[in-house]
C-alpha cells in the first residue's frame, strides 16, 4: 500500500524485473494511464517524427482545434507527396511558405501550423536538451499542466503526480540517451502486468477500505509523502492522512511491515528523508524486530540523528557521539515559513520550514517542479525572491 497511484511505478517495474506476477487495485498501471501516455508519446515523436501512432495520440492534445476531418486530410497530403505526416507538420511549421500550406483550409491550416512550429523546435532542440530538460519544454510549451489539473481535487492532483513520477525516471537518465529512455519504458510497458492468480496486490491506502490481507507492507513513510506535503498547512486535511494510514494498518490480519526510505532521489540527487510524524505514534511495544540498518524500531524520532560507522567493513548504525564542550557559534536562520525562494535546478518554491540542525539550517521547500524537498541551506544555493 501506498500513498499515491504515482508510487506504484518502482513496484511494479521492481516485480517486472524479477518475472513475479501482481495484481494492481483502483487504478490502471503506470504506463498506462493517460497522461504518462501522453507525455511519452510527445517524446516519441519528437525521438521519431515518422511515428505516426504518437503523433495520433497527441496532436490535438491539449485540444488545438485539429480534428478528424483535419487529421485524415494530413495523412492524406503526407500519401500524395510520398512522406509521413510528421514531416509534412515539421515543414507546416514555415507557415503559408510550406507548399503544403494550400491543401488545408485556413480553418485547419493555422493550428497545424502552431503545432507543427512547437514540434519543429522540439526536434532542433532535443540534440542538445537532456531528457529532463526536453520534458520540461514539452510540457511547457503545451500548457499541459493546466490541461489535466482541472480543478483542486485528488484525481486532479495524482495525474500531476503521475507526470512528476515520469520526470523522476528521465532524471535518472540525465546521462543516457532519448535511445536508452524509450527503449526501457518499451520493456516494461509492453509487459501484460495484470493477473488473476494468488499473487501480491497492490493498492493505494484510499483503495484499501474495506479490504484484508493476511500481510500488508505499507510503503512511503517519510514526511511529506505519509503525510502528504499538501496537507501540512491543513489541519483537518492533516487528520484525514492520520485515518488513511490508520485505515491501512488495520487492513493486515497477520503481520504489517511499515517501510521507509533512509533517502531519496535519482543517480547524484539522493536526499535524506524524514520519519513519518505518525511513525512517532505507534506504540513501541507493538513493535517487532530490527531495521535493515540497525536502528532501534522502538523509536522513530525525526530529530534523532544517526550515522553509518566507518571503522567497520560491516554496515552499522550508532548514535552519534556527545558535543564537544568548547562553544559553538550557532547558525543564524536565513529562511522562514511563507519565504518565496528560487533554486538554481528546482526553480521556485515556498519554504514550509526551518530550522537549525547542528551546525546548517535545514529547509523544507514545496517546489512548483517537483514537489516537496528538505535541503541544507548552505549547500543549496537558495535566493529569497
Amino acid at each position: 500500500m501506498y500513498r499515491t497511484n504515482a508510487m506504484s511505478r518502482l513496484i511494479e517495474e521492481a516485480f517486472l524485473q524479477a518475472r513475479l506476477p501482481y495484481k494492481l487495485v483502483g487504478a490502471q498501471r503506470f504506463y498506462g494511464r493517460r497522461e504518462v501516455k501522453d507525455v511519452i508519446s510527445f517524446i516519441r515523436l519528437v525521438h521519431n517524427p515518422a511515428d505516426e501512432a504518437a503523433l495520433g495520440r497527441i496532436i490535438n492534445v491539449p485540444p488545438r482545434g485539429i480534428g478528424e476531418k483535419t487529421l485524415t486530410t494530413l495523412h492524406l497530403v503526407a500519401n500524395q507527396a510520398n512522406t509521413t505526416p510528421g514531416e509534412i507538420l515539421l515543414d507546416l511549421a514555415r507557415g503559408a511558405e510550406s507548399p503544403y500550406y494550400k491543401s488545408f483550409t485556413g480553418r485547419a491550416a493555422l493550428p497545424l501550423a502552431d503545432f507543427g512550429g512547437m514540434f519543429s523546435n522540439w526536434v532542433a532542440l532535443a540534440p542538445t536538451l537532456t531528457i529532463v530538460e526536453l520534458f520540461d519544454r514539452i510540457v511547457k510549451d503545451t500548457n499541459y499542466k493546466d490541461f489535466i489539473v482541472e480543478d483542486d481535487s485528488e484525481e486532479s492532483k495524482d495525474r500531476w503526480d503521475n507526470v512528476l513520477e515520469l520526470k523522476r525516471l528521465a532524471l535518472e537518465y540525465s546521462q543516457r540517451t532519448l535511445d536508452e529512455f524509450l527503449e526501457n519504458i518499451a520493456l516494461v510497458a509492453d509487459q501484460d502486468t495484470i493477473t488473476d492468480a494468488n499473487a501480491p496486490t497492490l493498492l493505494t491506502l484510499h483503495a484499501a477500505k474495506g479490504l484484508e490481507f493476511g500481510a500488508v507492507f505499507i510503503v512511503g513513510l517519510d514526511d511529506g509523502i505519509i503525510p502528504h506535503s499538501r496537507s501540512f498547512d491543513e489541519p483537518a486535511q492533516m487528520e484525514e492522512e492520520r485515518r488513511l494510514f490508520y485505515v491501512g494498518i488495520t487492513r493486515a490480519k497477520d503481520r504489517l511491515y511499515l517501510l521507509r526510505a533512509i533517502s531519496r532521489g535519482g543517480r547524484g540527487m539522493s536526499e535524506e528523508t524524514y520519519p513519518s510524524r505518525f511513525l512517532e505514534d505507534v506504540p513501541a511495544n507493538l513493535l517487532v524486530g530490527k531495521t535493515r540498518t540497525g536502528r532501534p524500531t522502538t523509536s522513530f524520532s525525526s530529530s534523532q540523528s544517526f550515522y553509518r560507522t566507518p571503522s567497520s567493513s560491516e554496515s552499522k548504525w550508532t548514535l552519534p557521539p556527545p558535543p564537544r564542550s568548547a562553544p559553538v557559534a550557532q547558525p543564524i536562520s536565513k529562511f522562514k515559513s511563507g519565504d518565496r525562494v528560487k533554486h538554481p535546478s528546482f526553480g521556485e518554491g515556498t519554504v514550509l520550514e526551518s530550522k537549525i540542525q547542528g551546525s546548517d539550517e535545514t529547509v523544507v521547500i514545496e517546489f512548483k517542479s517537483v514537489g516537496l524537498k528538505r535541503l541544507d541551506a548552505s549547500l543549496a544555493n537558495l535566493t529569497i525572491i
